[in-house]
């Protein structure tokens, strides 16, 4: 069973940049420092609460010469994090000096990243566990990102995705995951900002593969299934062509790095330990 978003997966143009944002200014906690095992060119950088639990994974591949999107048809929009009621004053004040457009409304406070991630802070009526709030940050537990509460999805046919989420992913639709028919006959252009695909979670390796079956099954466009070594993760695609994965929660970023050092090092899943020299020198010269 599909128990939520796992994370939410975009691009950006600069990793130093994207770290700062989100790190030094909405505070959460980078959680993996690690590459596309596609491409290990490219660095992957992931998000999340204190522990990196799944439902709180904002994660981004770094492509430096990437260009503008063009958002037309078929497209990932808005995602929306929670925030404890009473946080979004906090919030308001707080990105001001760090994003050039932001929207209060009666829903939540809207702004982009400097990739045009467009991201939307909704006040929910709960707040962060003690245990998970981060602590490199001078945000208070109080005022802190919670976890991913939904996402927009720009479609040109939305009744077929509510019956693909409903009848095959057997998930109703949230709150905060709206389906907007997307009226353009243009193609959309994948660039910075743009969302590759959003990861729904279940709870081992073993489920994941159930859903692979499950989706050959249904005659589903398969574009991977793969161990990830942190999470066993399957790719397909929705009737419209957006990806979707299905990841594991099992077993997390602890299996080489302590929750108390997640982040500070290059960390690469076993099977890519042996180019660990390759990669580091690859990165090193796309950072020059």
């Amino acid at each position: 069973m599909i128990t939520g978003i796992h994370h939410v997966s975009a691009f950006t143009k600069s990793a130093v940049e994207n770290r700062a944002f989100y790190t030094e200014v909405l505070g959460l906690r980078l959680v993996k420092n690690t590459v596309n095992q596609n491409n290990t060119r490219m660095r992957h950088l992931f998000y999340g609460d204190y522990r990196g639990n799944p439902g709180t994974l904002l994660t981004f591949f770094e492509i430096k010469r990437l260009g503008r999107a063009r958002r037309e048809q078929d497209f990932y929009g808005t995602t929306y994090l929670a925030v404890p009621n009473g946080a979004l004053d906090f919030w308001e004040e707080r990105l001001t000096p760090h994003v050039t457009e932001m929207e209060r409304t009666n829903v939540g406070l809207v702004f982009e990243d400097a990739d045009s991630f467009r991201i939307m802070l909704v006040e929910m009526d709960e707040g962060i566990l003690p245990e998970n709030a981060t602590r490199h940050t001078d945000i208070p537990a109080d005022k802190q990102v919670i976890r991913i509460l939904g996402i927009d999805w720009h479609v040109r046919d939305t009744e077929r995705l509510a019956d693909f989420m409903k009848q095959f992913l057997q998930m109703e639709s949230e709150p905060l995951t709206h389906f907007i028919p997307s009226g353009s006959d243009a193609k959309t252009r994948m660039g910075r900002g743009s969302i590759d695909h959003v990861a729904y979670r279940v709870t081992t390796k073993a489920d994941v593969a159930k859903w692979h079956q499950k989706a050959v099954d249904a005659g589903l466009e398969i574009v991977e299934f793969v161990d990830r070594a942190y999470f066993t993760s399957l790719y397909f695609r929705e009737p419209n062509g957006l990806l979707i994965e299905i990841a594991s929660d099992t077993p997390g970023f602890a299996i080489d790095e302590t929750v108390e050092t997640l982040g500070e090092t290059l960390a690469l899943p076993p099977f890519l330990e042996g180019k660990r020299v390759d990669i580091e020198s690859n990165l090193k010269e796309n950072d020059k």
